[in-house]
């Protein structure tokens, strides 16, 4: 049984679900019942880390099941015990606030894993919980991204300055694919994200999830011996790239982050990155911060928050509006 406590989209809330997810990655054949009694909310952060996470136990599940069969064949022929139980994850739905599993259910992550009779599932478009297989889509992440994630509804942005932020959320994506899933030992885990609005607080979120290597790793392996932070300091340079063959050319070089960072400061967000024992905070308090973890992620997590304002966003080349805001 693992307790969900309160998690939000801020710095106790990640240090408390990567260690839930580290929990998991030392024991995934185990069987897991998330309760979520002591949770009085939970963010996109949480979420999509549990969803995946939750996809890695199955992963291992179907492996024994298969080392199971075999098992089993081969002790019915001595008339051996059988196998242990196999892994598995149950979300306690009876243990949610009403809070909770409204949210669950609103951004469709409990769709994916309850067999019960739940209503209020999203249809077509919805910000929340999704799931990419190991084959990339980028038309259909774009689509999503530029129309239902960064809705005019939600922010005010130029016709030049929208679809070069969709671009660079993309290249999140493009590099969990490139850089984690292609050479992931786990290929059918994909990738993951969750999408958030909030309305009271105005403020427009997403994190892109994936269980490969890791950027310090994949730094590491082509770079040489440096330091952690070295490395990430080094992924972080626009250009860079860890990619050395011409296997998906079309991946874009390096983490493609540098325009986000410049948004998200004159936007008052916050940009953060958690991969191995790194993690990365970009806001326009503290500016670019690169420094140890607590612990380890298997894999890498991008977060992005945007504040949804009355303001216009454009590129300081595109004419000047009634309303402006310089970018």
């Amino acid at each position: 049984m693992i307790h969900i406590p309160t998690i939000k989209d801020d710095g106790p809330g990640y240090e408390k679900i990567l260690g839930i997810a580290r929990e998991v990655f030392d024991d995934p054949y185990h069987h897991f019942d998330f309760d979520f009694s002591r949770c009085a909310m939970i963010d996109h952060n949480a979420v999509v880390v549990l969803g995946a996470l939750a996809r890695y136990v199955d992963y291992h599940n179907t492996q024994m099941k298969l080392s199971k069969s075999m098992l089993l064949f081969s002790r019915s022929l001595t008339n051996v015990r059988s196998a242990p139980n196999v892994a598995g994850v149950m979300f306690l739905v009876e243990t949610m606030n009403s809070a909770i599993r409204e949210r669950l259910i609103g951004n469709n992550f409990l769709s994916h894993f309850s067999s019960g009779s739940l209503e209020g599932y999203p249809t077509g478009g919805y910000l929340g919980y999704r799931e990419h297989n190991y084959l990339q889509d980028a038309d259909k992440i774009a689509d999503h991204l530029q129309n239902e994630w960064l809705s005019a509804s939600k922010l005010r942005l130029s016709d030049k300055l929208k679809p070069a932020i969709t671009s660079r959320i993309l290249e999140v994506f493009s590099n969990a694919y490139g850089h984690g899933v292609s050479i992931q030992d786990i290929k059918t885990m994909g990738v993951y994200s969750c999408g958030q609005f909030n309305n009271k607080d105005k403020t427009l979120n997403i994190s892109v999830l994936d269980f490969g290597p890791g950027i310090i790793t994949n730094v590491k392996r082509v770079r040489g011996d440096m330091s952690n932070i070295d490395a990430m300091h080094w992924a972080l340079v626009k250009g860079n790239s860890t990619r050395t063959d011409s296997q998906l050319s079309n991946i874009p070089r390096g983490l493609g982050l540098d325009l986000l960072h410049n948004f998200v400061h004159v936007n008052g967000g916050e940009l953060r990155i958690h991969s191995n024992d790194v993690k990365v905070i970009s806001n326009k308090t503290s500016g670019l911060i690169v420094e140890k973890c607590a612990g380890d992620l298997r894999g890498t997590m991008v977060s992005i928050k945007i504040n949804c304002d009355d303001r216009y966003y454009r590129f300081t080349s595109e004419a000047e509006p009634t309303q402006q805001q310089y970018f």
